[in-house]
Protein backbone atom coordinates (compact mmCIF):
# COMPACT_ATOMS: atom_id res chain seq x y z
CA UNK A 1 0.00 0.00 0.00
CA UNK A 2 1.51 3.35 -1.20
CA UNK A 3 0.03 6.57 -0.12
CA UNK A 4 0.90 10.70 -2.15
CA UNK A 5 1.36 12.41 0.54
CA UNK A 6 0.63 16.59 -0.05
CA UNK A 7 3.59 19.05 0.46
CA UNK A 8 3.20 20.78 3.97
CA UNK A 9 2.99 24.63 3.92
CA UNK A 10 6.30 26.50 3.59
CA UNK A 11 6.34 28.12 7.49
CA UNK A 12 4.02 26.06 9.59
CA UNK A 13 4.27 26.33 13.35
CA UNK A 14 6.59 23.29 14.03
CA UNK A 15 9.07 25.04 11.79
CA UNK A 16 8.28 28.52 13.27
CA UNK A 17 8.58 27.03 17.08
CA UNK A 18 12.19 25.22 15.74
CA UNK A 19 13.90 28.79 13.92
CA UNK A 20 12.51 30.16 17.88
CA UNK A 21 14.32 27.77 19.38
CA UNK A 22 17.17 28.03 17.42
CA UNK A 23 17.66 32.02 17.82
CA UNK A 24 17.00 31.19 21.76
CA UNK A 25 19.79 28.82 22.02
CA UNK A 26 22.01 31.35 19.92
CA UNK A 27 20.59 34.05 22.46
CA UNK A 28 21.58 32.12 25.26
CA UNK A 29 24.75 31.07 24.44
CA UNK A 30 25.61 34.71 23.85
CA UNK A 31 24.22 35.54 27.86
CA UNK A 32 21.63 38.14 26.28
CA UNK A 33 18.76 37.13 28.58
CA UNK A 34 16.36 40.32 27.41
CA UNK A 35 16.68 38.47 23.67
CA UNK A 36 15.79 35.19 25.00
CA UNK A 37 12.65 36.42 27.13
CA UNK A 38 11.50 38.28 24.09
CA UNK A 39 11.83 34.54 21.86
CA UNK A 40 10.17 33.61 24.86
CA UNK A 41 6.77 35.51 24.33
CA UNK A 42 7.02 34.65 20.48
CA UNK A 43 7.24 30.95 21.78
CA UNK A 44 4.14 31.99 24.10
CA UNK A 45 2.41 33.53 21.55
CA UNK A 46 2.93 30.45 19.06
CA UNK A 47 1.51 28.18 21.91
CA UNK A 48 -1.63 30.50 21.97
CA UNK A 49 -2.39 29.75 18.32
CA UNK A 50 -5.46 28.37 17.20
CA UNK A 51 -5.22 24.66 16.71
CA UNK A 52 -8.32 22.41 15.83
CA UNK A 53 -7.23 18.79 17.18
CA UNK A 54 -9.31 15.70 16.40
CA UNK A 55 -9.51 12.24 18.55
CA UNK A 56 -10.32 9.46 15.92
CA UNK A 57 -10.85 6.01 17.22
CA UNK A 58 -12.77 2.62 16.99
CA UNK A 59 -15.31 2.47 20.45
CA UNK A 60 -13.52 1.15 23.02
CA UNK A 61 -10.41 2.29 22.22
CA UNK A 62 -10.25 5.55 24.47
CA UNK A 63 -11.16 8.33 22.05
CA UNK A 64 -13.52 10.27 24.40
CA UNK A 65 -11.76 9.89 27.82
CA UNK A 66 -8.69 11.03 26.08
CA UNK A 67 -10.68 13.91 24.54
CA UNK A 68 -11.87 14.58 28.03
CA UNK A 69 -8.50 14.71 29.77
CA UNK A 70 -6.77 16.74 26.97
CA UNK A 71 -9.79 19.75 27.54
CA UNK A 72 -9.12 20.03 31.11
CA UNK A 73 -5.07 19.53 31.21
CA UNK A 74 -4.44 21.55 27.89
CA UNK A 75 -3.81 24.56 30.16
CA UNK A 76 -1.05 27.16 29.55
CA UNK A 77 0.75 24.40 27.54
CA UNK A 78 -1.48 24.35 24.68
CA UNK A 79 -4.27 26.99 25.60
CA UNK A 80 -5.38 27.77 21.65
CA UNK A 81 -6.27 24.62 21.04
CA UNK A 82 -9.62 22.70 21.12
CA UNK A 83 -10.71 19.26 20.89
CA UNK A 84 -13.42 17.03 19.90
CA UNK A 85 -13.73 12.83 19.52
CA UNK A 86 -14.89 11.23 15.92
CA UNK A 87 -14.76 7.88 17.28
CA UNK A 88 -15.18 5.02 14.56
CA UNK A 89 -17.78 2.35 13.41
CA UNK A 90 -16.14 -1.02 14.42
CA UNK A 91 -18.85 -3.63 14.22
CA UNK A 92 -18.88 -2.63 10.31
CA UNK A 93 -14.98 -2.74 9.98
CA UNK A 94 -15.18 1.22 9.16
CA UNK A 95 -12.90 4.17 10.74
CA UNK A 96 -14.11 7.69 10.58
CA UNK A 97 -12.15 9.67 8.60
CA UNK A 98 -12.78 13.46 8.38
CA UNK A 99 -13.04 15.70 5.72
CA UNK A 100 -9.61 17.89 4.10
CA UNK A 101 -9.64 21.24 6.31
CA UNK A 102 -11.08 19.93 9.24
CA UNK A 103 -9.06 20.00 11.38
CA UNK A 104 -5.05 20.63 12.10
CA UNK A 105 -4.24 17.35 13.99
CA UNK A 106 -5.34 13.70 14.31
CA UNK A 107 -5.16 11.84 17.26
CA UNK A 108 -5.29 8.45 16.19
CA UNK A 109 -6.25 6.25 19.21
CA UNK A 110 -5.56 2.39 19.39
CA UNK A 111 -5.78 -0.14 22.58
CA UNK A 112 -2.09 -0.61 24.02
CA UNK A 113 -3.23 -4.58 23.81
CA UNK A 114 -3.11 -4.87 20.10
CA UNK A 115 -1.75 -4.16 17.12
CA UNK A 116 -2.67 -2.06 13.92
CA UNK A 117 -5.57 -4.20 11.81
CA UNK A 118 -6.04 -3.88 8.40
CA UNK A 119 -8.58 -1.39 8.78
CA UNK A 120 -6.87 0.44 11.15
CA UNK A 121 -3.72 0.82 8.69
CA UNK A 122 -6.34 2.02 5.95
CA UNK A 123 -7.70 4.50 8.06
CA UNK A 124 -3.85 6.05 8.99
CA UNK A 125 -3.72 6.32 4.85
CA UNK A 126 -6.16 8.20 4.31
CA UNK A 127 -4.99 10.72 6.83
CA UNK A 128 -1.82 11.08 5.82
CA UNK A 129 -3.12 10.94 2.09
CA UNK A 130 -5.16 14.61 3.16
CA UNK A 131 -1.81 16.06 4.62
CA UNK A 132 -2.99 16.67 7.73
CA UNK A 133 -0.64 16.31 10.99
CA UNK A 134 -1.47 13.12 12.59
CA UNK A 135 0.25 11.15 15.50
CA UNK A 136 -0.99 7.51 16.73
CA UNK A 137 -2.11 7.54 20.62
CA UNK A 138 -1.36 3.68 22.55
CA UNK A 139 -3.82 4.47 25.53
CA UNK A 140 -4.66 2.16 28.71
CA UNK A 141 -1.01 1.92 29.44
CA UNK A 142 -0.97 1.71 33.03
CA UNK A 143 -3.44 -1.94 32.17
CA UNK A 144 -0.83 -3.29 29.37
CA UNK A 145 2.92 -3.55 31.01
CA UNK A 146 3.40 -5.17 27.54
CA UNK A 147 2.71 -1.57 25.62
CA UNK A 148 6.07 -1.27 24.16
CA UNK A 149 6.26 -4.24 22.37
CA UNK A 150 2.46 -3.01 20.66
CA UNK A 151 4.60 0.27 20.24
CA UNK A 152 7.32 -1.39 18.34
CA UNK A 153 5.21 -3.77 16.07
CA UNK A 154 2.60 -1.03 15.10
CA UNK A 155 5.99 0.74 13.98
CA UNK A 156 6.72 -2.27 12.07
CA UNK A 157 3.14 -2.41 10.15
CA UNK A 158 3.55 1.12 9.70
CA UNK A 159 6.92 0.71 8.00
CA UNK A 160 5.61 -2.20 6.01
CA UNK A 161 2.91 -0.41 4.23
CA UNK A 162 5.04 2.89 3.11
CA UNK A 163 2.62 4.27 6.18
CA UNK A 164 6.56 6.09 7.91
CA UNK A 165 7.72 8.37 5.79
CA UNK A 166 7.89 11.17 7.40
CA UNK A 167 7.64 9.63 10.57
CA UNK A 168 4.32 9.03 12.62
CA UNK A 169 4.99 9.60 16.51
CA UNK A 170 3.71 6.73 18.41
CA UNK A 171 2.97 8.38 21.47
CA UNK A 172 1.85 6.02 25.19
CA UNK A 173 -1.05 7.76 27.50
CA UNK A 174 -3.40 6.74 30.16
CA UNK A 175 -6.36 8.98 31.09
CA UNK A 176 -6.19 6.89 34.49
CA UNK A 177 -3.04 7.57 35.46
CA UNK A 178 -3.69 11.34 34.73
CA UNK A 179 -6.61 11.60 36.89
CA UNK A 180 -4.93 9.48 39.48
CA UNK A 181 -2.08 11.72 39.47
CA UNK A 182 -4.35 15.04 39.79
CA UNK A 183 -6.71 13.71 42.07
CA UNK A 184 -3.39 12.38 44.40
CA UNK A 185 -1.09 15.63 43.85
CA UNK A 186 1.47 13.62 42.64
CA UNK A 187 3.47 15.04 39.98
CA UNK A 188 5.41 11.92 38.85
CA UNK A 189 2.11 9.90 37.96
CA UNK A 190 0.81 13.02 35.82
CA UNK A 191 4.43 12.70 34.26
CA UNK A 192 4.11 8.50 33.51
CA UNK A 193 0.82 9.21 31.93
CA UNK A 194 2.21 11.00 28.89
CA UNK A 195 -0.90 13.31 28.80
CA UNK A 196 2.05 16.63 29.41
CA UNK A 197 4.24 15.39 26.57
CA UNK A 198 1.59 14.75 23.97
CA UNK A 199 0.58 18.60 25.16
CA UNK A 200 3.87 19.38 24.54
CA UNK A 201 4.07 17.93 21.10
CA UNK A 202 0.94 19.24 19.89
CA UNK A 203 2.16 22.42 21.10
CA UNK A 204 5.53 22.35 19.55
CA UNK A 205 6.00 19.78 16.95
CA UNK A 206 3.14 19.70 15.62
CA UNK A 207 3.33 21.51 12.01
CA UNK A 208 -0.35 23.07 11.45
CA UNK A 209 -0.62 26.32 9.75
CA UNK A 210 0.05 29.68 11.52
CA UNK A 211 -1.97 33.16 10.81
CA UNK A 212 0.05 35.43 8.67
CA UNK A 213 -0.01 37.90 10.89
CA UNK A 214 1.26 35.58 13.64
CA UNK A 215 3.62 34.02 11.27
CA UNK A 216 5.13 37.28 10.42
CA UNK A 217 5.25 38.59 13.97
CA UNK A 218 7.55 35.53 15.18
CA UNK A 219 9.49 35.69 12.27
CA UNK A 220 10.14 40.04 13.13
CA UNK A 221 11.16 39.00 16.31
CA UNK A 222 13.42 35.86 14.92
CA UNK A 223 15.25 38.49 12.32
CA UNK A 224 15.37 41.38 15.09
CA UNK A 225 17.50 38.86 17.86
CA UNK A 226 19.25 37.83 15.20
CA UNK A 227 20.57 40.86 13.62
CA UNK A 228 21.21 41.83 17.54
CA UNK A 229 23.57 39.00 17.93
CA UNK A 230 25.26 39.25 14.82
CA UNK A 231 26.04 43.26 15.48
CA UNK A 232 27.26 42.29 19.31
CA UNK A 233 29.40 39.14 17.61
CA UNK A 234 30.70 41.15 14.62
CA UNK A 235 31.96 43.77 17.20
CA UNK A 236 33.63 41.81 19.11
CA UNK A 237 35.26 39.87 16.42
CA UNK A 238 36.13 42.87 14.83
CA UNK A 239 37.88 43.98 18.22
CA UNK A 240 39.26 40.57 18.41
CA UNK A 241 41.10 41.15 14.89
CA UNK A 242 42.16 44.84 15.57
CA UNK A 243 43.93 43.60 18.45
CA UNK A 244 45.35 40.15 17.29
CA UNK A 245 49.01 41.44 17.10
CA UNK A 246 51.03 41.38 20.43
CA UNK A 247 51.16 39.38 23.32
CA UNK A 248 48.41 38.02 25.42
CA UNK A 249 49.07 40.58 28.20
CA UNK A 250 48.97 43.50 25.81
CA UNK A 251 45.79 42.39 24.25
CA UNK A 252 44.51 42.40 27.74
CA UNK A 253 45.50 45.94 28.37
CA UNK A 254 43.87 47.06 24.98
CA UNK A 255 40.71 45.42 26.07
CA UNK A 256 40.80 47.11 28.94
CA UNK A 257 41.61 50.14 28.02
CA UNK A 258 38.79 50.04 25.40
CA UNK A 259 36.17 49.13 28.19
CA UNK A 260 37.29 51.91 30.36
CA UNK A 261 36.94 54.60 27.00
CA UNK A 262 33.31 53.12 27.16
CA UNK A 263 32.72 53.45 30.26
CA UNK A 264 33.80 57.12 30.01
CA UNK A 265 31.73 57.40 27.02
CA UNK A 266 28.71 56.30 29.20
CA UNK A 267 28.72 58.76 31.49
CA UNK A 268 29.48 61.21 28.18
CA UNK A 269 26.37 61.09 27.22
CA UNK A 270 24.10 60.82 29.62
CA UNK A 271 25.48 64.56 31.00
CA UNK A 272 24.67 65.72 27.00
CA UNK A 273 21.33 63.84 27.03
CA UNK A 274 20.14 65.52 30.69
CA UNK A 275 22.04 69.18 29.43
CA UNK A 276 20.20 68.99 26.38
CA UNK A 277 16.81 67.92 27.01
CA UNK A 278 16.87 71.44 29.54
CA UNK A 279 18.19 73.35 26.82
CA UNK A 280 15.45 71.72 24.12
CA UNK A 281 12.71 72.55 26.64
CA UNK A 282 13.93 75.94 27.28
CA UNK A 283 14.30 77.17 23.93
CA UNK A 284 11.13 75.69 22.67
CA UNK A 285 9.47 77.22 25.39
CA UNK A 286 10.51 80.58 24.50
CA UNK A 287 9.95 79.96 20.57
CA UNK A 288 6.03 79.56 21.57
CA UNK A 289 5.99 82.23 23.66
CA UNK A 290 7.81 84.27 21.06
CA UNK A 291 5.48 83.38 18.28
CA UNK A 292 2.64 83.81 20.25
CA UNK A 293 3.46 87.46 21.26
CA UNK A 294 4.01 87.93 18.11
CA UNK A 295 0.63 87.23 17.27
CA UNK A 296 -0.79 89.07 20.25
CA UNK A 297 0.85 92.09 18.80
CA UNK A 298 -0.89 91.88 15.25
CA UNK A 299 -4.09 91.02 16.97
CA UNK A 300 -4.33 94.28 19.28
CA UNK A 301 -2.73 96.27 16.11
CA UNK A 302 -5.82 95.11 13.91
CA UNK A 303 -8.37 96.04 17.39
CA UNK A 304 -6.42 99.33 16.92
CA UNK A 305 -6.88 100.31 13.25
CA UNK A 306 -10.65 98.49 12.96
CA UNK A 307 -13.55 97.50 14.58
CA UNK A 308 -13.63 93.75 15.15
CA UNK A 309 -16.87 94.11 17.18
CA UNK A 310 -18.83 94.55 13.68
CA UNK A 311 -17.25 90.59 11.91
CA UNK A 312 -16.61 89.32 15.81
CA UNK A 313 -16.22 85.79 14.02
CA UNK A 314 -14.52 86.24 11.00
CA UNK A 315 -12.35 87.92 13.00
CA UNK A 316 -11.93 85.00 15.86
CA UNK A 317 -11.58 82.66 12.74
CA UNK A 318 -8.54 84.42 11.84
CA UNK A 319 -6.94 84.67 14.97
CA UNK A 320 -7.44 81.06 15.78
CA UNK A 321 -6.04 80.35 12.19
CA UNK A 322 -2.79 82.33 12.74
CA UNK A 323 -2.40 80.97 16.44
CA UNK A 324 -2.68 77.00 14.91
CA UNK A 325 -0.26 78.32 12.18
CA UNK A 326 2.13 79.17 15.29
CA UNK A 327 2.09 76.11 16.88
CA UNK A 328 2.66 74.02 14.30
CA UNK A 329 5.80 75.86 13.78
CA UNK A 330 7.10 75.35 16.79
CA UNK A 331 6.09 71.90 16.93
CA UNK A 332 8.03 71.31 13.68
CA UNK A 333 11.15 73.27 15.64
CA UNK A 334 10.87 71.35 18.37
CA UNK A 335 10.53 68.10 16.44
CA UNK A 336 14.30 69.42 14.79
CA UNK A 337 15.64 70.00 17.49
CA UNK A 338 14.61 66.62 18.82
CA UNK A 339 16.46 64.95 15.90
CA UNK A 340 19.46 67.10 16.63
CA UNK A 341 19.92 66.54 20.37
CA UNK A 342 19.25 62.55 19.40
CA UNK A 343 22.31 63.06 16.67
CA UNK A 344 24.72 65.30 19.68
CA UNK A 345 24.15 62.19 22.12
CA UNK A 346 24.85 59.91 19.67
CA UNK A 347 27.66 61.39 18.61
CA UNK A 348 29.20 61.74 22.22
CA UNK A 349 28.18 57.85 22.58
CA UNK A 350 29.85 56.85 19.57
CA UNK A 351 32.72 58.61 20.66
CA UNK A 352 34.76 59.20 17.21
CA UNK A 353 37.43 61.09 16.73
CA UNK A 354 35.45 63.12 13.70
CA UNK A 355 32.39 63.52 16.05
CA UNK A 356 30.01 61.79 13.62
CA UNK A 357 27.25 58.95 15.00
CA UNK A 358 29.12 56.25 13.18
CA UNK A 359 28.80 52.91 14.72
CA UNK A 360 25.15 54.14 16.98
CA UNK A 361 21.95 53.87 15.55
CA UNK A 362 19.83 56.88 15.58
CA UNK A 363 15.98 56.69 17.01
CA UNK A 364 13.02 57.62 15.61
CA UNK A 365 12.00 60.69 17.12
CA UNK A 366 8.79 62.51 15.51
CA UNK A 367 6.22 65.02 17.51
CA UNK A 368 2.55 65.31 16.87
CA UNK A 369 1.06 68.30 16.27
CA UNK A 370 -1.00 70.03 19.10
CA UNK A 371 -4.62 69.50 17.02
CA UNK A 372 -5.81 67.83 20.12
CA UNK A 373 -4.50 70.55 22.92
CA UNK A 374 -6.10 73.63 20.25
CA UNK A 375 -9.48 72.05 20.17
CA UNK A 376 -9.97 72.15 23.60
CA UNK A 377 -9.67 76.17 23.27
CA UNK A 378 -13.05 78.07 23.53
CA UNK A 379 -13.83 80.59 20.96
CA UNK A 380 -13.73 84.08 22.21
CA UNK A 381 -16.81 85.91 23.44
CA UNK A 382 -17.55 89.22 21.76
CA UNK A 383 -17.27 92.38 23.67
CA UNK A 384 -20.03 94.47 24.35
CA UNK A 385 -20.59 98.19 22.57
CA UNK A 386 -23.97 99.38 24.44
CA UNK A 387 -26.02 99.71 21.11
CA UNK A 388 -27.84 102.69 19.35
CA UNK A 389 -30.64 102.58 22.09
CA UNK A 390 -28.27 103.08 25.00
CA UNK A 391 -26.78 105.96 23.05
CA UNK A 392 -30.02 107.61 22.25
CA UNK A 393 -31.06 107.48 25.92
CA UNK A 394 -27.79 109.14 27.44
CA UNK A 395 -28.02 112.06 24.27
CA UNK A 396 -31.35 112.32 25.59
CA UNK A 397 -30.02 112.68 29.19
CA UNK A 398 -27.88 114.89 27.94
CA UNK A 399 -30.04 117.44 26.05
CA UNK A 400 -32.20 117.72 28.80
CA UNK A 401 -29.56 118.84 31.21
CA UNK A 402 -28.64 121.53 28.88
CA UNK A 403 -32.05 122.79 28.42
CA UNK A 404 -32.51 123.01 31.95
CA UNK A 405 -28.87 124.63 32.77
CA UNK A 406 -29.72 126.97 30.04
CA UNK A 407 -33.07 127.56 30.93
CA UNK A 408 -32.52 128.55 34.48
CA UNK A 409 -29.48 130.83 33.23
CA UNK A 410 -31.80 132.83 30.91
CA UNK A 411 -34.66 133.00 33.27
CA UNK A 412 -32.24 134.93 35.67
CA UNK A 413 -32.50 137.69 32.49
CA UNK A 414 -36.46 137.84 32.64
CA UNK A 415 -36.44 135.01 30.08
CA UNK A 416 -38.74 132.05 29.33
CA UNK A 417 -37.21 128.32 30.45
CA UNK A 418 -38.01 126.87 27.42
CA UNK A 419 -36.54 129.44 25.16
CA UNK A 420 -34.08 129.20 21.87
CA UNK A 421 -31.63 129.33 23.50
CA UNK A 422 -32.13 126.48 26.25
CA UNK A 423 -33.37 124.70 22.96
CA UNK A 424 -30.41 125.00 21.39
CA UNK A 425 -28.02 124.39 24.12
CA UNK A 426 -29.68 121.26 25.08
CA UNK A 427 -29.69 119.85 21.09
CA UNK A 428 -25.76 120.62 21.11
CA UNK A 429 -25.28 119.00 24.26
CA UNK A 430 -27.31 116.07 23.10
CA UNK A 431 -25.29 115.34 20.28
CA UNK A 432 -21.91 115.92 22.25
CA UNK A 433 -23.49 113.14 24.88
CA UNK A 434 -24.19 110.87 21.59
CA UNK A 435 -20.99 111.43 20.18
CA UNK A 436 -18.71 110.82 23.14
CA UNK A 437 -21.23 107.77 24.79
CA UNK A 438 -19.91 106.68 20.71
CA UNK A 439 -16.16 107.14 21.17
CA UNK A 440 -16.24 105.71 24.69
CA UNK A 441 -17.69 102.42 23.55
CA UNK A 442 -15.82 102.04 20.82
CA UNK A 443 -13.00 102.61 23.28
CA UNK A 444 -14.33 100.13 25.69
CA UNK A 445 -15.20 97.48 23.22
CA UNK A 446 -11.12 97.57 21.64
CA UNK A 447 -9.88 97.17 25.27
CA UNK A 448 -12.89 94.06 25.57
CA UNK A 449 -11.51 92.99 22.69
CA UNK A 450 -8.00 93.10 23.62
CA UNK A 451 -8.73 91.25 26.81
CA UNK A 452 -10.61 88.58 25.25
CA UNK A 453 -7.16 88.00 23.00
CA UNK A 454 -4.70 87.96 26.15
CA UNK A 455 -7.08 86.01 28.00
CA UNK A 456 -6.61 83.33 24.57
CA UNK A 457 -3.20 84.11 24.41
CA UNK A 458 -3.01 82.57 27.89
CA UNK A 459 -5.17 79.59 27.36
CA UNK A 460 -2.97 78.45 24.05
CA UNK A 461 0.12 78.75 26.28
CA UNK A 462 -1.02 76.95 28.99
CA UNK A 463 -2.66 73.97 26.77
CA UNK A 464 -0.50 73.76 24.07
CA UNK A 465 2.64 74.07 26.06
CA UNK A 466 1.84 71.64 28.48
CA UNK A 467 1.14 69.19 25.17
CA UNK A 468 4.87 70.17 24.04
CA UNK A 469 5.94 69.75 27.77
CA UNK A 470 4.16 66.06 27.63
CA UNK A 471 5.55 65.25 24.41
CA UNK A 472 9.27 66.32 24.81
CA UNK A 473 9.18 64.18 28.01
CA UNK A 474 8.07 61.15 26.03
CA UNK A 475 11.29 62.24 23.41
CA UNK A 476 13.56 62.31 26.26
CA UNK A 477 12.43 58.65 27.86
CA UNK A 478 12.61 57.89 24.15
CA UNK A 479 16.19 58.71 23.50
CA UNK A 480 16.71 57.39 26.91
CA UNK A 481 15.81 54.02 26.33
CA UNK A 482 17.41 53.86 22.70
CA UNK A 483 21.06 55.07 24.18
CA UNK A 484 20.48 53.34 27.32
CA UNK A 485 20.20 49.53 25.14
CA UNK A 486 22.98 50.88 22.95
CA UNK A 487 25.42 51.50 25.57
CA UNK A 488 24.80 48.20 27.93
CA UNK A 489 25.53 46.57 24.40
CA UNK A 490 28.60 48.23 23.96
CA UNK A 491 29.64 47.91 27.65
CA UNK A 492 29.08 44.02 27.33
CA UNK A 493 30.75 44.14 24.66
CA UNK A 494 33.51 45.40 26.10
CA UNK A 495 33.53 43.61 29.23
CA UNK A 496 33.23 40.10 27.52
CA UNK A 497 36.25 40.84 25.35
CA UNK A 498 38.04 41.74 28.77
CA UNK A 499 37.21 38.64 29.97
CA UNK A 500 38.11 36.58 26.15
CA UNK A 501 41.77 38.29 26.97
CA UNK A 502 42.13 37.72 30.75
CA UNK A 503 41.32 34.41 29.69
CA UNK A 504 43.51 33.85 27.23
CA UNK A 505 46.50 35.31 28.64
CA UNK A 506 45.64 33.31 32.14
CA UNK A 507 45.76 30.16 29.50
CA UNK A 508 48.93 31.88 27.49
CA UNK A 509 46.46 31.15 23.93
CA UNK A 510 46.14 32.93 21.20
CA UNK A 511 42.41 34.00 20.44
CA UNK A 512 42.20 31.53 17.69
CA UNK A 513 39.37 29.46 19.53
CA UNK A 514 37.40 32.60 20.15
CA UNK A 515 37.97 33.94 16.31
CA UNK A 516 36.94 30.09 15.23
CA UNK A 517 33.43 29.99 18.17
CA UNK A 518 32.45 33.50 16.58
CA UNK A 519 32.68 33.04 13.01
CA UNK A 520 30.36 29.51 13.37
CA UNK A 521 28.12 31.41 15.60
CA UNK A 522 27.96 34.29 12.85
CA UNK A 523 27.26 31.54 9.66
CA UNK A 524 24.60 29.93 11.56
CA UNK A 525 23.26 33.51 12.21
CA UNK A 526 23.09 34.06 8.24
CA UNK A 527 21.51 30.47 7.74
CA UNK A 528 18.79 31.18 10.22
CA UNK A 529 18.31 34.99 8.91
CA UNK A 530 17.97 33.07 5.37
CA UNK A 531 15.13 31.07 6.73
CA UNK A 532 13.22 33.85 8.25
CA UNK A 533 13.86 36.02 4.84
CA UNK A 534 12.37 32.88 2.60
CA UNK A 535 9.71 31.74 4.52
CA UNK A 536 8.68 35.11 5.23
CA UNK A 537 7.66 35.62 1.41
Amino acid sequence: MSVTMQPSALTNSAELVGLVDQAARLAELAGRADLTERLTQSRGRLAARRMRVVVVGAPGQGATALTHVLEQAAGERVPGASFSDAPGRAAAGQMWVLEPGAADAVLFVSDADQEYNAWELEAIARIRAQGTALAGILTKIDTQPRWGEVQRANRQRLQAENLDSPSVPLLPVSAALLQAGQQRGDDSLIAASGVPQLLDFLRDRVGTRVELRLRDAVLADVRAVSDQLARDWNTELDGLNAHAGGSPLDRQSRAVAELDRRQQLSASWQVALGDGTTELVSQVDFDLRERLREVLEQAEEDIENRDPVRNWTRFDSSLRESVEEATRANFALAGQRSERLAEQVAAKLAGNPDGSTAGVKLPSVWLQNPDDAMSRITPMRAPENGGMFARVVNSLRGSYGGVLMVGLLTGLAGLQLISVYSVSAGLLLGVFTFWEDRKNGRERAKAEAKMAVAKLMDNVNFRVGDELRTQLRTVHRTLRDHFTGINDQRLRTAADAVRAAVDAAARGERPDARLAELQNNLAELRQLRVHTTVSAR
